[in-house]
């Protein structure tokens, strides 16, 4: 069963009738709801009521290899060192019974359900598990492809000078992954300049992007993305860099920030963030407003990090406005941007790739993070009140 019309979905101030190809997982037409357009339910057809219209959301930052979702319940150890829990977290990963495609299943299902339909997953790859992780997410990126979109960054989350990783990433690039990770250059490798040097140069033999992790604090971090930015330039990546995390551009002065943030602007270097409760996170209304590109990723999901996190973008999207005081609607709807990469308001021939909310308007939606009534990518119901009623897509 396949829902080829949605009528009465309301988008802005007014109400529509959306008409689905399925075949090419498009939006072929939006034409406004008429009295015939009340109460049609029928096999093809859902009637909407008046359901708000939101794009689907964009995750940018994830870990498909990590979680515990599903597991028995892991109880946690207090964070000492950055060595201690990464050595923590491999025996806890190591001790799971489930394989990694099992449990990436398991995410992106709930992933769908909240209507996001984009990832960027960072993968663990070392010397001792070589790149089995990156080839279980490979074989589920296959399982999903048309579904769910999904961008792999090869991740030595051991650090890639300090576990020697410089040739499994070298095998995880030719095996698929399109981004050279990195975790702090200096904390970790304890060489800022070699690590980066390093990780840019796998970017140019692979003609691959690059995400970094950076947690490392104050004018330290400042440090390292100004030389990011410096390489991104010299190697003409602009566009297809990251910054994940950069706790640091929240602990300095605020002229020290956006200083930087011209530099990242100038460099076309993008910065990814989770919207941290515990610690300092980057002045995220500062780099908007220095034209600095900005996205938001969950990170964590009930791992060996930490026990919170739900996947649900449209939630840590309404987080963010609310730790950065966006209640004006104006504010709210520069929130949107953050967690999705297609416009509030839909045209004919857009991806049919949304979610169904009941919300007054956008800046309701995005303010109170509802549940959602129905998850759409492609065409194909994936999530949502509506599923309950309807087969889910078989993958």
């Amino acid at each position: 069963m396949s829902i080829t019309q949605i009528n009465r979905v309301r988008i802005n101030e007014g109400l529509f009738d959306l008409t689905l190809d399925l075949e090419k997982g498009l939006i072929s037409r939006i034409a406004p709801s008429t009295n015939a357009s009340a109460g049609v339910n029928t096999s093809n057809i859902r009637d909407a009521e008046g359901l708000h219209y939101l794009p689907s959301t964009t995750d940018m930052h994830i870990h498909l290899d990590k979680h515990f979702l599903g597991e028995p319940w892991k109880p946690l150890q207090p964070f000492i060192t950055l060595p201690g829990q990464l050595s923590f977290e491999k025996k806890m990963l190591a001790a799971l019974s489930t394989t990694v495609a099992e449990r990436a299943r398991r995410l992106i299902n709930l992933l769908l359900s909240h209507g996001t339909t984009k990832i960027r997953t960072h993968v663990d790859v070392d010397p001792q598990i070589g790149i089995s992780h990156l080839e279980h997410v490979l074989q589920v990126r296959e399982e999903y492809r048309g579904v769910m979109e999904i961008e792999i960054v090869a991740f030595p989350q051991q650090g890639l000078l300090r576990s020697d990783s410089i040739k499994v990433m070298k095998d995880a690039l030719r095996a698929g992954a399109e981004y050279v990770g990195g975790v702090d250059p200096a904390g970790l490798d304890r060489q800022v300049d070699r690590s980066l040097e390093a990780t840019f140069e796998l970017s140019a033999e692979f003609n691959a992007g690059v995400d970094l992790h950076l947690h490392d604090p104050g004018h330290l971090g400042l440090y390292t993305i100004g030389r990011f930015a410096d390489l991104t330039a010299q190697a003409g990546k602009g566009g297809r860099t990251a910054v994940s995390h950069a706790y640091c551009l929240g602990q300095v002065a605020e002229q020290e920030s956006r200083d930087l943030a011209q530099l990242l602007k100038a460099n076309d270097v993008a910065i990814i963030t989770s919207v941290p409760l515990d610690r300092a996170m980057p002045r995220v209304d500062q780099l908007i407003a220095e034209g600095v590109m900005v996205h938001v990723g969950s990170d964590n999901i009930l791992d060996a990090w930490s026990p919170f996190g739900n996947g649900d973008l449209l939630a840590r999207g309404a987080k963010l406005a609310e730790k950065f005081g966006w209640i004006l609607d104006d504010a709210l709807l520069q929130t949107y941007p953050l967690i999705s990469e297609n416009p509030l308001t839909p045209k004919e021939g857009d991806a049919a790739s949304f979610i169904l909310v009941a919300a007054a308007n956008a800046k309701h939606a995005i303010a109170s993070a509802p549940i959602r009534e129905a998850a759409f990518s492609g065409g194909k119901l994936v999530g949502g009140k509506w599923s309950e009623q309807y087969s889910l897509i078989s993958i």
